[in-house]
């Protein structure tokens, strides 16, 4: 299956990135920012997007991969795009410049784009996007030029075109930037090379598949506490392997009011079980 890596920098809607690629039906995952080479290369990505994030890159202590990830890419022939904290620190990594922005950037901005790109396919000239950074770009790096800009950043959008390198200042996985939903399509499908073969149902199958490989003809006991995440587990598993799953539910006397009933009431109608 094709998939796009996610490094997590802190972003508060790093899972909106997840949501729009899998909605243009790509495959993707979310992993922190300290991945080893080692765990990258054996997803072996289609393409990488870096998060934005709260930090300066210049913080002690900023997020930072512990290798070289656009060297890695690089050499591998994965693309990468850098959004908000993601394009500083591209620019960052590669020699380019970073400072405190003039203005503090929140809310809405008129992007300007300068140059053809991938990235930019389908959209105007002009559009409207969602800014959230207190730093900005001051200098490119070498063998980087500007594609698109805003009045209050002019380094906005960049690339590498050799490279396959790319970074926004903005934030196109919010719905508040226009055309940003098209723009992580465009990443994915033109520049990535993904088809669109994938949905949940693909994930829940292949779930259940890897469940009952695991398993075999043995048992499972599921701690089953009444949240999302046991009952998901719950359901996923009793479609893998049916009666050789034994949930277990304990009320502590400590359970918001009627959960115990109302997980009782799952395991015996959804999963078919007695209690």
């Amino acid at each position: 299956m094709h998939s796009i890596l996610i490094l997590d920098f802190g972003s508060q809607v790093t899972q909106l990135i997840a949501r729009r690629i899998r909605e243009s039906g790509v495959y993707c995952e979310i992993h922190p920012f300290s991945i080893s080479k080692e765990k990258l290369e054996s997803i072996n990505p289609k393409g990488i997007v870096l998060s934005g994030g709260p930090s300066s890159v210049y913080a002690e202590g900023a997020p930072i991969p512990s290798f070289d990830i656009f060297a890695h890419a690089e050499e591998k022939g994965i693309p990468i795009l850098g959004i908000c904290y993601g394009l500083q620190l591209t620019a960052f990594m590669n020699g380019g410049s970073v400072d405190k922005s003039a203005k503090r950037e929140f809310g809405r901005a008129e992007l300007r784009i300068d140059k053809n790109d991938a990235l930019f396919k389908g959209i105007d000239a002009h559009s409207i996007v969602w800014m959230s950074h207190g730093d900005s770009l001051t200098a490119l790096p070498d063998g980087f030029e500007i594609i698109a800009h805003t009045d209050n950043a002019p380094i906005c959008v960049i690339r590498n075109e050799k490279r396959n390198i790319r970074g926004v200042q903005f934030h196109p996985e919010v719905h508040h930037s226009k055309d940003g939903e098209k723009m992580l399509s465009n990443f994915v499908h033109d520049i990535c090379g993904c088809p669109s073969d994938w949905s949940p149902e693909n994930l829940i199958e292949s779930k259940i598949d890897a469940i009952r490989k695991q398993v075999g003809s043995g048992g499972v006991i599921c701690g089953l506490s009444g949240g999302v995440d046991s009952t998901v587990v719950a359901v996923l598993l009793h479609r893998a392997i049916g009666d050789q799953l034994h949930c277990i539910h304990v009320d502590s006397g400590l359970m918001r009011l009627d959960e115990s009933k109302k997980t009782r009431s799952i395991v015996s109608q959804e999963l078919r079980y007695e209690h």
